[in-house]
């Protein structure tokens, strides 16, 4: 099995609609030599171009099709007649997780000393048959080390489903957070703009855990879907903002019917701070 680090241009393939709404992928295969193309069980790892300009996907290869492209995913490319001229083969990538993290940016390859300042970080580079300190080698092992660490999108766990008398041990039900929440471009400008810490409990992962927790944040979408036309755009500015999970979550839960808005969170946050009970697991 080999590492792959693989580049997809953001203005050209919308990776990140084709990674939500796909199960798999088909990546066309560039090199008819065996030894130097993806095989069976392999890893890649996508970096995504500016203006994300960070590695953001894992997938695992899992087959071959040979000069067989499925139709419904060519809606995921902005130049169409760049597929359909293709003529060679693809490799059948199966969808493992998306993390976002500044050490996974080119930014911090470049502070690291993993890449010169004139890599783009353009095209495919694997691990395969490279000794232990190539440059490919270490760049890889330490995006591998990162997606280890973390594979916590922004999704966050939901109460277990109590219509399910049985309870499978490690089964757990998530709530999916609507795609505008996790658009990276959107997320990151908001982050720019409030920085990290919660903006209804002032929490900041960094300082309550320490330097490794640096960046992790939640983005919550103010508007309800329902109030969203099919032409909305999302401005970062006045339509995110940045919560932790438990925040999070209760912004998606009703109070008697109605759904709550950031100043009755806060509202209802600073009431429960003089309570003594929050600090006492005697109740």
């Amino acid at each position: 099995m080999a590492n792959w680090l693989v580049t997809v241009n953001y203005d050209e393939f919308d990776l990140e609609k084709a990674f939500e709404e796909l199960s798999e992928v088909y990546w066309s295969n560039h090199s008819k030599n065996e030894d130097a193309g993806f095989q069976i069980d392999d890893i890649v790892y996508i970096y995504v171009t500016q203006p994300i300009s960070k590695v953001m996907y894992k997938f695992k290869v899992i087959g071959q099709s040979d000069n067989f492209f499925p139709t419904a995913q060519r809606k995921y490319w902005a130049n169409k007649d760049d597929i359909d001229s293709y003529t060679g083969n693809f490799s059948v990538f199966e969808k493992i997780c998306k993390v976002e993290k500044n050490t996974l940016s080119r930014t911090f390859f470049l502070q690291e000393s993993f890449i010169k300042k004139s890599d783009t970080l353009q095209g495919r580079r694997t691990d395969r048959g490279k000794g232990p300190n190539d440059p490919i080698k270490l760049l890889l092992d330490h995006i591998s080390r990162q997606f280890a660490v973390e594979i916590i999108e922004t999704d966050y766990p939901d109460e277990a489903n109590l219509e399910n008398k049985s309870f499978p041990e490690g089964a757990k039900q998530t709530v999916q957070v609507n795609r505008y929440e996790r658009n990276p471009e959107a997320r990151a400008k908001c982050i720019e703009i409030y920085g990290t810490r919660c903006y209804v409990c002032t929490m900041s992962f960094e300082f309550t855990y320490g330097t490794f927790a640096r960046d992790f944040i939640h983005v919550h979408h103010k508007k309800a879907l329902h109030q969203i036309a099919e032409s909305y755009e999302v401005n970062p500015e006045t339509d995110l903002i940045p919560v932790c999970p438990n925040c999070h979550a209760m912004l998606h839960k009703n109070n008697d019917g109605i759904p709550i808005d950031i100043e009755k969170l806060k509202s209802f946050f600073k009431a429960a701070l003089n309570d003594s009970r929050r600090y006492n697991f005697d109740n």
